[in-house]
């Protein structure tokens, strides 16, 4: 149980050494410390267990991991800028309802690319969800070029693995003093944050931490092999010569990092390149044998959307762009779901078709794969629309609503136009969704969320064909 203490003229809680506020009902505490580098100075060594607390207490005043703005900021808004940014951010965040003692634990894993986001950023605040009967964890890994540039040589572990499986054993040790049981631990994560848990979820090591896994618009991807990893760090290595004298070495890395992005092709219909983890080829398929015994997933109805601009329907580039997803068709390509009605035809299709090529195939086949092997699965999809119409039911829409902190998105564009009673309703439904899969109590097994919600009334959809 938590103690009052005295810090800095007003009161705080304390739960064994952490200092944490109480807002709204919830015990927070901010900027836990679960590792360290291993070698000062060097972003990309190892990291090793710690502990400790960094002093704030504000959420945003948590550091996270140097990175340069998102793409996704036209978007999601700027909400990750707040944070300071630090080559040392282990850090991870905790939320318990008042009091809580034995609940069971939610650790959500923030997507981003691999190349930005925090647990510390405002958009993850998890008061809300805790509310609903669990002690909330996000945290902080390794990103850009800290997390994926080779160090010593080809035999370099993908370093974010070794964050993530730090930061769980940190839970196992540590959780009971916040009232969360160590035995009943769900990893969630959403897109890079999801693509990490489902690897965690089938990787020897991390058999143990946890029990359950909630996958958010998991994307497939092809992981680097080494050798890609070794001419990537190459590359980046020229692009930092000759150096500025406003930048430090880690600015210096991602500007360097991001303009051999730049350079790379890119596939028309996917994803921009991007930073990806070194990751076995043989162990990268959906049908990987998983240690967890219920598997959580859910897409949006949309989720290329804010990867693929929308163009006039007809031009050329909406032609090649459309032409790309169309080659990778198959017969087991479901049904284009609702778009909005603005949408024109070609539009509809690309998205549809690269949004299941991209995320729900891999979804649903890690779903089928896992039930096949006796794990309960429930299977989810978010249909409601976004404020600004070329995106519809995109991807990253799902999150406000997840943590139910409307507030904490007041920048971002693709809620625009929401009324708050609407958010709250749709919000109330994400969330103990969630929350009855953590605390075991699997309903339905597969259901749609969201479904006729829109930032405008007078806002329709409309069913069309997706040649075959």
């Amino acid at each position: 149980m938590p103690n009052l203490a005295e810090n800095d003229g007003r009161h705080s809680l304390r739960r064994g050494t952490a200092l944490g506020v109480l807002r709204n009902g919830a015990e927070c505490y901010y900027g836990l410390r679960y590792g360290r580098l291993s070698q000062p100075g060097n972003p990309r060594s190892p990291v090793t267990p710690a502990e400790g607390q960094f002093e704030t207490a504000e959420l945003t005043g948590v550091p996270v991991f140097p990175q340069l703005p998102s793409r996704l900021e036209r978007v999601m808004g700027p909400g990750i800028r707040e944070n300071p940014q630090r080559d040392e951010a282990f850090y991870l965040n905790v939320w318990t309802p008042e009091g809580a003692d034995g609940l069971p634990v939610l650790v959500f894993l923030h997507g981003g690319a691999w190349v930005s986001g925090g647990g510390a950023a405002r958009w993850y605040r998890g008061e809300r969800l805790a509310a609903g009967g669990m002690v909330v964890v996000t945290l902080n890994y390794r990103l850009g070029p800290a997390g994926h540039l080779e160090d010593k040589g080809p035999g370099d572990g993908h370093r974010p693995i070794g964050d993530l499986l730090a930061a769980l054993e940190w839970v196992q040790r540590c959780i009971r003093d916040f009232g969360g049981d160590p035995d009943r631990v769900t990893l969630a994560g959403q897109s890079a944050g999801a693509w990490y848990a489902w690897a965690l979820a089938g990787l020897p090591a991390a058999r143990g931490l946890f029990r359950q896994a909630a996958l958010l618009s998991i994307p497939q991807i092809t992981p680097w092999t080494p050798a890609y990893r070794h001419a990537f760090t190459g590359k980046v290595a020229e692009a930092t010569f000759p150096g500025r004298a406003d930048e430090t070495a880690s600015e210096a890395l991602l500007r360097a990092g991001g303009e051999v992005l730049a350079r790379t092709p890119q596939n028309p219909g996917a994803i921009p390149p991007m930073y990806l983890p070194v990751w076995p080829t043989e162990d990268a398929g959906a049908d990987r044998p998983l240690h967890v015994r219920a598997l959580h997933v859910r897409i949006t109805w949309h989720e290329m959307s804010v990867f693929l601009p929308p163009h006039p329907s007809g031009s050329a580039e909406a032609t090649a762009t459309l032409r790309a997803p169309r080659s990778l068709q198959t017969p087991a390509q479901p049904a284009c779901p609702p778009s909005p009605a603005t949408w024109p035809a070609d539009r509809t299709e690309t998205i549809a078709l690269a949004s299941w090529q991209t995320f729900g195939r891999f979804a649903q086949d890690i779903a089928a794969s896992a039930r096949k092997r006796g794990c309960t699965v429930t299977s989810r999809a978010f249909a409601a629309l976004a404020g600004l119409p070329e995106l519809g039911a995109a991807h990253c829409l799902d999150l406000p609503f997840q943590f139910g902190n409307a507030g904490d998105w007041h920048d971002a564009p693709m809620l625009h136009g929401w009324r708050a009673d609407d958010f709250e309703r749709l919000s109330a439904e994400v969330r103990r969704d969630l929350a009855d899969f953590v605390a075991g109590r699997h309903q339905a097994p597969a259901g749609i969320l969201g479904e006729g919600y829109g930032p405008m009334q007078d806002q329709e959809t409309q069913d069309q064909e997706c040649p075959r």
